[in-house]
């Protein structure tokens, strides 16, 4: 998987502070994310966009509407007390924007990069 997906899966510290380790299972991707101390924060996967919960994905299609905003990933993330968020990056012309969802379908940005 890719940095930016790290760096979303982390919000609250900076990217800095961590290392991964990539695993496939089940032909998935998975990706365990650590402090660089060596303690896991937790486990990263690629996700169907169409599987996160309804009401994220209406608010999603709603608010950043194709052709204007493209899907590049979606993860689901789970922390070592087995909480799952999901986590997308939309681009468009003007921003990259990463979305963090959860489990009740709450969408907020995690993050906006205007270019």
């Amino acid at each position: 998987m890719k940095k930016v997906i790290i760096a979303a899966a982390a919000l609250i510290l900076s990217f800095n502070s961590f290392a991964n380790a990539s695993v496939k299972r089940d032909e998935r991707n998975s990706e365990k994310v650590y402090y660089k101390q060596g303690e896991i924060i937790g486990t990263s996967t690629n996700f169907d966009f169409d599987k996160l919960p309804k009401d994220a994905i209406y608010v999603i299609t709603s608010k950043y509407t194709f052709p204007t905003y493209s899907l590049k990933e979606c993860i689901e993330f789970t922390d070592v007390y087995g909480e799952k968020k999901y986590f997308i990056s939309m681009f468009s012309v003007k921003e990259s924007i990463y979305l963090e969802i959860t489990t009740d379908g709450e969408v907020s940005i995690a993050s906006r990069i205007r270019k």
